[in-house]
């Protein structure tokens, strides 16, 4: 086997991904992420049972090449802010999981090293608000024209065979090259019948954004080699440039890159836009603004840019939806309890948009989950929560999470010295 990310082939891959080490390092991923069942209906509680024993057949099947995945269990959920269209997600068993996760956890380490900087999606130590630091950084340098772009059923799209050869290119190991293609070909269970998975690599698989960022890593060396500010995060990506000509070429070139990867722009969804006019990515809406509209000579510290970034709507409005469901008046719950379903959707929402300008926003949503809260509480909107239980009771003894206390400047700082 060669060194990780020295560009030289692996030789010999299958004897570290069916290691116990390995496997009981994937199980514990797999565990720690949750999630249901396959089509064999069992769970992680399950499956934990019997963990030991599946462990050890696991490795037994890959160490004699007799392993089989399973097909995976297909579910369509709705698309985030987008009522009536729904994406299809394969849910794979949790033993395939596990399969898999011992295979992302080898190949990682070698492919991590040949992916492109302007790279973001569900890669060690790269995050989302990295990617958008970057572009801020971008339009501040004057690239304030930008391509808006959507591919078209990327994840259903994935041609195996180009994917096999860009693995083939850093494994030469026949057994792993088997292994990947036995995952993208286990098809797929939808109203009890079987379905062929001729091409594509199926939403909510272990390993499938790690397949994913192989695929595209050619577009996106290629892309940046001609010089253009690409930021791509798994199969969503925008290129910001400083003429809106030097935009239309971009979209020139990066069709013809996917084109050659089988992959096609989305004809109404991919768009050349001005930071004037805001772009939305990752869930944000990034925009330019009227700045201060404070008279000259009161501004003491003008402001080197008014571009800000803010959650978009349709982000919102899902936070929205999750809390009013979670909130139902006629759900059986206890304050304590109720509070226990919402805190990690505040948690989760507000930490992930907390660097954005959100105070005024916060402070709105903030108060009407305390309203959402008192309306479950006492059955009316109007009602006399407030003097029954306020809010300062809310934080302190149920220990409601307060959206503004996590906006990093407005953190708790101040707090008592215990």
């Amino acid at each position: 086997m060669k060194a990780e990310g020295t560009g030289q082939k692996v030789h010999s891959l299958i004897d570290k991904v069916y290691h116990r080490i390995n496997l009981d390092m994937a199980w514990e991923s797999v565990r720690a992420n949750g999630g249901s069942g396959g089509i064999d209906k069992i769970a992680i509680p399950a499956f934990q049972a019997v963990a030991e024993v599946e462990l050890e057949r696991l490795h037994e099947e890959l160490k004699q090449g007799t392993y089989r995945p399973m097909p995976v269990r297909r579910i369509l959920i709705p698309k985030k802010g987008k009522p009536g269209e729904k994406r299809p997600l394969g849910i794979p068993t949790i033993r395939d999981r596990v399969c898999q996760q011992a295979l992302k956890n080898r190949l990682e380490p070698i492919f991590e090293p040949l992916f492109s900087e302007c790279s973001f999606g569900y890669r060690p130590g790269r995050s989302t608000h990295q990617a958008m630091r970057k572009m801020y950084r971008e339009i501040l340098d004057g690239y304030e024209w930008i391509v808006d772009a959507d591919l078209r059923d990327f994840f259903g799209t994935v041609h195996h065979e180009p994917l096999i050869d860009r693995i083939a290119e850093q494994v030469s190991d026949g057994r792993i090259l088997k292994l990947v293609r036995q995952m993208l070909e286990a098809g797929y269970m939808e109203d009890g019948k079987k379905y062929a998975t001729p091409s594509g690599t199926p939403q909510g698989s272990v390993v499938s954004p790690l397949f994913s960022n192989i695929y595209l890593n050619r577009f996106d060396h290629e892309m940046t080699s001609k010089g253009y500010r690409l930021t791509r995060f798994a199969d969503d990506w925008v290129v910001l440039c400083k003429t809106r000509a030097e935009a239309a070429r971009a979209i020139r070139d990066a069709r013809t890159i996917l084109e050659s990867l089988g992959l096609t722009l989305h004809p109404e969804k991919t768009k050349i836009t001005h930071i004037k006019w805001g772009f939305e990515f990752l869930g944000y809406k990034l925009k330019r603004g009227k700045g201060l509209s404070l008279p000259q000579e009161k501004v003491k510290k003008q402001p080197k840019t008014n571009i800000y970034a803010f959650p978009k709507a349709k982000s919102v409005q899902s936070f929205m939806d999750t809390i009013r469901t979670r909130t139902h008046r006629r759900i059986p719950l206890t304050v304590f309890q109720l509070i226990d379903s919402i805190n990690p959707v505040i948690r989760g929402w507000g930490n992930y948009f907390r660097k954005a300008h959100v105070r005024k926003l916060f402070n709105r949503l903030q108060r009407w989950i305390v309203r959402r809260i008192w309306s479950h509480r006492y059955k009316r909107w109007r009602n006399a929560g407030w003097k029954k239980l306020p809010e300062s009771i809310l934080y302190s003894k149920y220990n409601l999470v307060n959206l503004l206390s996590l906006i990093p400047d407005l953190n708790l700082r101040t707090a008592p010295k215990g």
